[in-house]
């Protein structure tokens, strides 16, 4: 009793009794590693900025990438030990790789990161007004993908616009010159050309589709180091929280971590970003259902054998264990 007593003595006043107890089997662990790849993303800043796994006696290795493909690749060449994938590249590894991964996590969703933008003094003020006119946008991208299906959805198609494939780092400018009528974009992108009162919104893709990203885990990982994702998801859950109560903190993080970089940031752009993007990091079955109609278009077109049954690699048990060692953590914040 003396030796527990002493123990609860030794916590920081400002953690409360209840939590030091739930967080003492984490603290008297030995330390763990995790290897993690991130893009040049709002949220991916957030959590950049800041170490999250301290409290969870747990060393992030945080390694930048450009794209989602270049994440992939390394978690499958096993110089990651988590990576993140959207959709159509997940369904392709699901189908083609399961055995190398679980899915433990959601990771930046929601189809109101993804927006039409126009010039700020134009008065155009719906997709429809577009016909027949400019717009620039990346052709490859989830974003593009799901603008099309809202022109499927609204009685549009392709055809009706001319489609001007660019990097979405020159959409902005493009949009400002008048070089095109409109563009199509992701966050910050659209947030950030907001700020600087350039170009409008005029549309949104909420409610399109979630168009979720998804958090991988090497399945030899895991197996040996369980506890070690579990803690790593905890973090997850305590930046989705900062993200959605807090956006105007996250936002002034993400602006800091940018500046490291030597680019200078409107920490209000990042915030107006923030709040467009979902970062619950529960995996649900609506987001699982958004693979399905992907992976069945790939069989259709002779790239998969079978619709793989993603269910089976998701690990809830890491989520649910990692929910209640965030949830001590953070009681009473």
């Amino acid at each position: 009793m003396k030796h527990t007593i002493s123990k609860l003595v030794g916590c920081a006043a400002a953690i409360t009794i209840g939590t030091c107890l739930a967080l003492g089997a984490v603290a008297q662990e030995k330390p763990a590693t995790i290897r993690v790849g991130i893009q040049s993303v709002p949220p991916d800043e957030v959590y950049a900025a800041r170490d999250w796994g301290g409290p969870y006696n747990l060393k992030v290795d945080i390694s930048s990438f450009s794209s989602g493909a270049d994440i992939l690749k390394a978690f499958l060449g096993e110089q990651l030990d988590v990576g993140n994938g959207g959709s159509a590249r997940l369904v392709t590894m699901a189908a083609q790789q399961p055995e190398k991964f679980y899915i433990v996590a959601a990771n930046q969703y929601g189809g109101d990161r993804y927006g039409v933008i126009v010039k700020k003094d134009s008065p155009t003020t719906s997709v429809k007004e577009l016909k027949g006119k400019k717009i620039g946008a990346v052709t490859g991208s989830g974003t593009y993908n799901t603008f099309r299906v809202y022109l499927e959805q609204n009685g549009m198609k392709e055809s009706d616009f001319q489609i001007v494939n660019m990097k979405v780092e020159d959409l902005r400018s493009a949009v400002q010159q008048g070089l095109i009528d409109a563009a199509v974009a992701w966050e910050p992108h659209v947030a950030i050309a907001e700020t600087m009162g350039v170009v409008k919104r005029i549309q949104s893709m909420d409610g399109v589709n979630e168009s979720p990203n998804f958090v991988l885990v090497s399945r030899d990982f895991v197996e040996k180091n369980r506890d070690a994702v579990i803690r790593y998801v905890a973090t997850l859950i305590d930046l989705g929280n900062l993200i959605k109560n807090k956006p105007e903190e996250a936002g002034k993080l993400a602006a800091q971590q940018i500046s490291k970089k030597g680019v200078e940031t409107d920490p209000k752009a990042l915030e107006l970003s923030l709040t467009r993007i979902k970062m619950d990091p529960k995996v649900t079955d609506n987001l699982l259902g958004e693979l399905i109609p992907i992976a069945e278009s790939m069989r259709a077109a002779g790239k998969l054998k079978e619709v793989p049954e993603f269910k089976k690699l998701v690990r809830e048990d890491i989520f649910e264990e990692a929910l209640k060692l965030s949830s001590a953590a953070n009681k009473g914040n």
